[in-house]
Parts: C-alpha cells; sequence; structure tokens
C-alpha cells in the first residue's frame, strides 16, 4: 500500500512538472539576432587637396567644429593654362556665331530684294494692262461712254502694295532682332566665357587656400585615409567618423517564422554579451526582399537560413558597441517604461537556439 502511495506521488510530481515545461514553453517569446551600427560619415572634397597637419588619431572621441585637418589647396599649372585656352577657343566660337548671323542678315535682305522685286513687276504688269485697256477704249469711237472700269486692277495693285509695305516690315523686323541680338552680346558662349574669366581671376588671385577641416558633429573618428604631406585626389575620402552610439539596429526575422513585423513596432534590444545592457527600439524600416541571413546572425551558423531585413531606431543614449551583436525580442512596449538602457527587463527573455 505504501508503494502503491509512493507511485501515485511520483505520477503526481511527474505530471506538475511537465505540466509546468509546457507553460514556459508557451510563454517562450520569439527571437532573433541583429547588430547596432552608428551613423558614418565620410568626408571628401571635389578638388584635390594636400595635407599638412593631422589633429586626431582613430577612435577619438571629437566635438563639434573640433579642427581634424590642417590642409591647403594649390591650382595646377594645368588648370592655370588650360583656361586661356579656353576662353579662346569660346572667342572663336562666338566669333563664328556673330559671323553666321551676319551671314543670315545679307541673305535675309537678298531675300527681302527678290521679293519686293517680284511684287514690283506685278504691279508693273497691271498698271500696263490698265493702259492697254484705255488705249482700247480710247479707239472705240462708236461706244458713247469710253472710260473703262478698272475696279479690279486697281484692287490687285492695291493688294499688291500692302504687300510689299507687309514684307519691307516682316525682314527689317527680322534683321532688326538678329542685329540687336549681336550687339547686345546674347550669343549661347557669353555666359561660359564669363565665368571662366571670372574663375581665372579667382585662381590667379587664390593660388594657395588654406582649408580647416573641423568635425561637422559630435561623434567617434573612424579612419583616416591620408598622411602628412601627401596629396589627395579629388572626390577621395579623407576622414570618417561616426556618432558616438548606434543609434539603428539591422536584424533579420526568418522567414518560417510566423511573425508579422510592421512599422513602428516596438522590440526589446538585448546585447549577446551583457543581458544588463538593452534598451527598447521602434521599428523605421522594413526590406522589400527576402535575403540570406548573415552567418554572424544566424542561430546555427552552418545552417543557411534567409529572411527579410528590418530596421529598429533606438535611442543615442545606449551602452551598445559598433558593430555589437544583440539580439531583438517582438514586444509591445510597456506603458510607462521610457527607452533607456541598464533597465531590468518586465520579461523573462527565453532565446532559442
Amino acid at each position: 500500500m505504501r508503494y502503491f502511495n509512493i507511485f501515485y506521488l511520483f505520477v503526481l510530481l511527474a505530471g506538475l512538472f511537465l505540466w509546468r515545461m509546457n507553460s514556459s514553453m508557451h510563454q517562450t517569446v520569439v527571437t532573433f539576432y541583429g547588430f547596432a551600427e552608428n551613423k558614418e560619415t565620410e568626408i571628401n572634397f571635389n578638388y584635390s587637396v594636400a595635407v599638412d597637419q593631422i589633429h586626431v588619431s582613430p577612435g577619438q572621441m571629437v566635438k563639434k567644429d573640433e579642427p581634424l585637418l590642417a590642409m591647403h589647396r594649390i591650382q595646377s599649372k594645368e588648370t592655370l593654362v588650360d583656361q586661356p585656352f579656353r576662353i579662346k577657343e569660346l572667342m572663336a566660337k562666338e566669333q563664328s556665331w556673330k559671323t553666321e548671323n551676319e551671314g543670315d542678315i545679307k541673305l535675309i535682305r537678298t531675300k527681302k530684294r527678290l521679293e519686293l522685286e517680284q511684287i514690283a513687276t506685278d504691279i508693273q504688269r497691271l498698271q500696263e494692262e490698265k493702259k492697254f485697256q484705255a488705249s482700247l477704249y480710247k479707239d472705240l469711237k462708236s461706244v458713247k461712254n469710253n472710260k473703262p472700269n478698272y475696279t479690279i486692277i486697281d484692287a490687285k495693285i492695291a493688294a499688291l502694295q500692302k504687300e510689299s509695305q507687309l514684307t519691307i516690315e516682316s525682314f527689317d523686323q527680322e534683321i532688326t532682332n538678329i542685329e540687336k541680338e549681336i550687339s547686345v552680346g546674347t550669343s549661347p558662349y557669353r555666359a561660359e566665357i564669363k565665368r571662366l574669366l571670372a574663375e581665372q581671376a579667382f585662381d590667379v588671385a587664390n593660388k594657395t587656400i588654406d582649408i580647416q577641416l573641423k568635425a561637422p558633429i559630435d561623434g567617434v573618428i573612424g579612419n583616416i585615409y591620408c598622411k602628412e604631406a601627401e596629396h589627395i585626389p579629388s572626390y577621395k575620402t579623407l576622414i570618417s567618423f561616426y556618432e558616438p552610439n548606434p543609434s539603428l539596429v539591422k536584424g533579420f526575422v526568418q522567414e518560417d517564422l510566423i511573425l508579422h513585423v510592421a512599422i513602428k513596432d516596438s522590440f526589446l534590444i538585448r546585447s549577446s554579451k551583457d543581458a544588463t545592457t538593452f534598451c527598447y527600439g521602434v521599428v523605421t524600416g522594413l526590406g522589400s526582399r527576402i535575403v540570406e541571413i548573415p552567418e554572424r546572425l544566424r542561430k546555427i551558423q552552418d545552417y543557411k537560413t534567409y529572411g527579410r531585413e528590418i530596421l529598429v531606431s533606438i535611442p543615442k543614449e545606449n551602452n551598445f558597441l559598433q558593430k555589437e551583436k544583440v539580439i531583438l525580442e517582438f514586444i509591445n512596449q510597456p506603458e510607462g517604461i521610457s527607452p533607456q538602457t541598464n533597465r531590468k527587463p518586465i520579461v523573462d527573455l527565453k532565446v532559442k537556439e
């Protein structure tokens, strides 16, 4: 009898254990990995510079407007020599444009003369026809009223005279417009010539320009891609730096997880190395396609997995390191909990590897 009581007690304890395990499994929260990122800023110039002095070193904290590099800019001889050549070339094109317009004026005047001569010929022909009709009526003595009707001929002559006047005005206006365009100097090359002349004067007056590169914001120096006394070509990065703390977390939601993430959803972000370092974040971006999850962020690194990229904005007041691996837990941020670090989580995070 005592044996059966112990057996029943064992069954009861086993049932309680299984019930607790089942409840615990139901309370497990789906989690996945990401990494913290700082906003990186790279600085370069659209012209070449020579580095005189480097005031900072990689990893150094800097304040806004703190000097980073001392440089100078030297106008190359090729640039100074090339400007006069380009100016002369444009002036030659402008002269060609002017000559072409003057040739157009000559053609317009020739066309005007030919059209006026044709109109004058037509008027003369009508006037001779009118004289011929008058002579015919003059010889007809048997006709009492020997005055012919010249209404039609006179109307044609008047129309031709009006056409002659309109032709003169049209061609003269066209000639005046071209002459005005030439005299005012509105050639398509004039603006570029003026710009090059001004640039030439500036370059001659500023063959050497001192430049002080300053930090645009508070941050941490990243990489320095130059050294003192080095000549850096245009558009090559001189220096990079980051914001003091990560402000963004990039994570990947596995495609086989039944997890619907939307913009403005809340996440609890926790360091994968230190459970006391965490904060709350809000989803600000969602990937538009399924991509391969980086090996470092896989739960089983040797097994390729795919997922959707998400971007989570986190407060600047955090203790994460640049590119630090973090754990993202999909929750709604509790009311009254501000998104700060080093605050004890209100839920028990369970990461299922």
